[in-house]
């Protein structure tokens, strides 16, 4: 393990959009502290995705952000699928990260579950299950893998330790253990480790874990770490026919928001899009 500390300017104002939704009116506390600690930490343009079964929602959830923070929100009314929805409304408006508390999804033998919901982004986005409750993050755990596309979360991960002024812990790991999987554990962790540095981002490099069970891993770390975020790409190892994917166990059993990001194709050069 090994630890990276540069000092911090203070938080820049970020000019964004973020987009907020919910697949029912249960969660209605959980949004109120996202929007509020949201509108904290971003200048720009606060969003919310209207359906059927979120709209009793709308009216407090406007009047609270005024009343609190005097922002505005910005109504947007749209039906079909919920996460298809979501998804569509995000890249039409163009908006660099969405806020969802929705039940997680479960997938088949086929595949599909939360990594499929996710893959329909091309923005991150911090997703809460029904059972989750909103923290800002003191810690973030970011998780890197043996492909080379984990590295694509490298940016947006540092733009939010640094809105928060949260460390990140880098945390490579695989249910492989043959050289190769070793080999780009490492080197991974350490690119990661010091682009974080680079980027004036508070940070540690955790001991890189090769032939683990990820879930068991991941949750272990985790309850090292109070605040704490996980960082995750939708497609991860761990994966395999008839298996539930690491990433569908943080969707399903996390208490706390976790930073999905879908695998984005980049073609040419630096292929992984870091």
């Amino acid at each position: 393990m090994r630890f990276g500390v540069k000092l911090q300017q203070p938080m820049e104002e970020t000019l964004t959009k973020i987009l907020f939704t919910s697949d029912s009116t249960q969660h209605l506390k959980t949004l109120g502290d996202a929007m509020i600690s949201v509108a904290r930490r971003f200048k720009g343009d606060l969003l919310w995705l209207e359906t059927a079964e979120n709209a009793e929602l709308t009216n407090a959830l406007v009047d609270d952000l005024k009343k609190r923070t005097y922002r505005d929100l910005t109504i947007v009314k749209k039906s079909g699928e919920f996460w298809s929805a979501a998804a569509k409304t995000a890249k039409e408006h163009q908006v660099e990260m969405t806020v969802i508390v929705a039940a997680s999804k479960s997938g088949s033998m086929l595949g599909g579950g939360m990594s499929g919901c996710i893959a329909k982004f091309e923005s991150p986005v911090i997703y809460l299950n029904g059972q989750a409750k909103w923290v800002d993050p003191k810690n973030i755990l970011m998780l890197l893998d043996s492909t080379s596309e984990s590295r694509q979360k490298f940016y947006r991960v540092s733009k939010l330790a640094k809105a928060y002024f949260a460390k990140v812990h880098v945390f490579a790991l695989s249910n492989k253990k043959d050289h190769e999987t070793l080999r780009y554990l490492n080197a991974y962790s350490s690119q990661a480790f010091e682009y974080m540095v680079k980027h004036g981002v508070t940070v540690s490099e955790l001991d890189v874990a090769a032939g683990v069970d990820m879930k068991e891993a991941i949750f272990s770390t985790m309850s090292t770490l109070n605040d704490c975020w996980v960082a995750s790409m939708n497609e991860t190892d761990g994966s395999g026919f008839m298996k539930t994917s690491p990433f569908q166990h943080l969707c399903n059993d996390l208490q706390g928001p976790l930073m999905a990001c879908a695998v984005q194709e980049v073609v040419g050069m630096g292929g992984s899009g870091y």
